[in-house]
């Protein structure tokens, strides 16, 4: 109760920070800087994998490595009620969780580049011309998403400590920034791991806004490597040198099958039960420009490394959007996500249009124009922004109706169903897209030309019988295409059909959201 108590405790402006109350706000940043770093690794493989030639549905299977985060409510009960009364309840699992990841980080460097496909001796990594020496492989697809499931799982497992330490860690007054923290550290990590190394990484980026020749800065394995063993170093200084309260027995958590117990009486709630269906569906009419976009600008010709330039705008979006918009949002938090959704929705049909352009941008000699790449930022920065409204709108309005007596329990179960409405509307975007492309057999004949449908799927041997036969198998229908279309009319029947209920839970009183006041009503 404590904890929670202090976690909805305003920040006071007047109060200035304490000398340790800045150390521990810089730990915090640290440690979740360094949980940004896998994240924003995994997000950079897909990227890779795609300029490979991976499939839509190897990208699909690997899109599920951020599954634990969705799911972390599983275990989150162990981390917090098994732990070292002397060595600390945090530490007990920040340590050997962080350490582990250093070491898988460490020697997984060795294998990375192998199961990218790069060189079967994995002395050649991503950002780097291979010689005759190297031996292209396929991508193996299992074996990365294993890897990278499992970093995923790390990370989730040290964001539950880190999470739990930071209400302990900062004093009383200056508890609110933990939440700070969590967000310009994640930020960080993410853009370091996933825009910063694709950057560094490419070598036409390197060459042409660094000078540099020859190949990228840095490769894959040589940036698991250095992060391994940053994890390891600032581990190791934690574990020595970060004080940890003493653990108060009146805050001792309760155990596993009460915090089962409690979900449970939370899933009864109707008005639970109708915001769970929102979370779950929202983000239908959005997933195909969440998740297949940035791929079809790099099939159409796009380099990762300009869709990496164009990310710092986006940091900035993410970073300033809430800083600004909180105060409206507080008292307006389910309009300004229903206001995020709508833009959602226009500027992801704009960003099907823009990808429709981007072949005939970049086969022009001189490169894309302004008249292509203004529009194409200006898209993106607003679908950003409209993004990052649903989500803080989404963790205020989660804030003021969780019930402070099962506090704890009450936002992980929101945030757990949150994220599982990004993540099945994403995978599953990724996975139809090639189900939902058509193709077609264009052949020049001495009579004409003749203009025939292929089966669909085209299968290996239809475009064998194609190519023999002196035609091109090509798309006939983007997939793409198709889903934008389809989520188009998905997104205004849902908004149509969700604006009322939206508005109304909005409106229902406080007692509605809580678990003893409904059990009382029902008796």
């Amino acid at each position: 109760m404590e904890a929670d108590e202090q976690k909805e405790r305003p920040l006071d402006a007047k109060r200035a920070l304490t000398t340790q109350d800045k150390i521990s706000i810089a730990v915090l940043i640290l440690l979740y800087t360094l949980q940004g770093i896998p994240m924003g690794l995994s997000g950079s493989i897909p990227l890779i994998l795609k300029e490979k030639g991976a499939s839509y549905e190897a990208l699909s299977l690997f899109s599920l490595v951020s599954i634990p985060f969705s799911l972390k409510l599983i275990w989150a009960p162990f981390v917090d009620c098994f732990y070292s009364i002397s060595f600390g309840r945090r530490k007990t699992w920040l340590v050997p969780v962080q350490l582990l990841t250093g070491i898988v980080m460490i020697f997984g460097a060795s294998f990375v580049a192998e199961w990218l496909g790069d060189a079967t001796d994995g002395s050649t990594g991503v950002g780097r011309d291979m010689g005759d020496a190297a031996i292209a492989t396929d991508p193996q697809i299992g074996h990365l998403t294993a890897f990278f499931l499992f970093l995923y799982f790390l990370m989730a497992t040290q964001d539950i400590a880190v999470d739990g330490w930071a209400l302990t860690m900062l004093s009383r007054d200056s508890v609110g920034y933990a939440s700070i923290c969590n967000t310009i550290g994640q930020v960080i990590g993410v853009f370091i791991a996933n825009q910063g190394f694709i950057a560094l990484s490419d070598a036409r980026w390197c060459h042409k806004y660094l000078g540099v020749n020859g190949g990228g800065l840095v490769t894959l394995p040589q940036f698991m490597q250095f992060w391994g063993y940053v994890f390891v170093v600032v581990t190791i200084f934690i574990g020595f040198f970060k004080h940890e309260e003493p653990v108060d027995p009146s805050d001792h958590p309760d155990g596993l099958l009460e915090t089962c117990k409690q979900v449970v009486a939370i899933l009864k709630l109707p008005a639970i039960q109708s915001i769970a269906v929102i979370l779950l569906t929202c983000k239908m009419a959005m997933a195909p420009a969440d998740a297949v976009f940035s791929f079809k600008l790099q099939e159409n010709g796009m380099p990762k490394s300009d869709i990496a330039t164009i990310s710092p705008l986006l940091l900035m979006a993410g970073l300033l959007v809430p800083s600004f918009a909180s105060h409206y949002v507080t008292g307006h938090a389910m309009f300004t996500f229903m206001l995020g959704v709508c833009v959602k929705i226009c500027t992801s049909l704009g960003l099907w249009f823009m990808v429709q352009q981007t072949r005939e941008a970049y086969n022009d000699p001189t490169g894309p124009h302004m008249s292509f790449m203004a529009p194409l930022v200006v898209l993106m920065l607003l679908h950003e922004v409209a993004g990052n409204l649903t989500f803080i709108s989404m963790m205020a309005f989660f804030s003021r109706i969780s019930d402070p007596t099962i506090g704890g329990s009450y936002m992980t179960l929101l945030n757990t169903i949150a994220n599982l409405g990004h993540k099945w509307t994403s995978s599953v975007a990724l996975l139809l897209l090639p189900r939902m492309t058509f193709h077609a057999c264009t052949m020049d004949a001495a009579e004409g030309f003749v203009r025939e449908k292929l089966v669909f799927p085209c299968s290996p041997h239809d475009h064998a019988l194609c190519t023999e036969h002196g035609g091109k198998c090509t798309i006939d229908l983007d997939g793409y295409t198709l889903q934008a279309y389809v989520a188009l009319c998905v997104g205004i029947a849902w908004v149509l059909l969700f604006w009322n209920r939206v508005k109304n839970l909005q409106a229902l009183p406080h007692t509605d959201w809580l678990v003893a006041t409904s059990n009382d009503k029902g008796k």
